[in-house]
């Protein structure tokens, strides 16, 4: 009777051995997708922290500050040309004014980015450290 019913189990078992494999075949295609959208994820994750990193407003206010220092350069080094008098009366006003409102443009969005900045470091930390119970 033991021997007829492991037999019967067994056959049984047998006749199940395709769906297993199958679900194993299909278990093995599910994970290499997971790979493969876990990479893809891994590159994505990584291209946002060097974009966030490159257009953060501290590189931005950076980038400002460089550019309103080469635009003070230029109108300083337009200025020595000018009393040198290697630079006609004409194209000296033309270009200095230029250099000028360049200047001016990147110090006001410069202060203004600080301003913003400030307002949002105090709108994170309103209470500060006292706030904390």
């Amino acid at each position: 009777m033991c021997l007829a019913s492991n037999c019967s189990l067994a056959r049984v078992n047998l006749s199940l051995r395709p769906q297993l494999e199958d679900g194993k075949a299909s278990l093995a295609i599910k994970y290499q997708e997971l790979r493969e959208i876990r990479e893809a994820c891994w590159d994505k994750q990584q291209r946002l922290e060097v974009y966030l990193e490159k257009w953060s407003p501290q590189s931005a206010l950076g980038q400002l500050q460089a550019k309103l220092d080469a635009s003070e350069a230029e109108s300083e080094a337009q200025v020595e040309q000018f009393l040198a008098q290697d630079l006609p009366l004409p194209s000296f006003l033309e270009s200095f004014c230029q250099s000028r409102t360049r200047s001016h443009i990147c110090r006001t969005q410069l202060e203004k980015l600080q301003e913003l900045l400030q307002k949002e470091q105090v709108g994170r930390d309103p209470a500060g450290p006292a706030g904390v119970e």
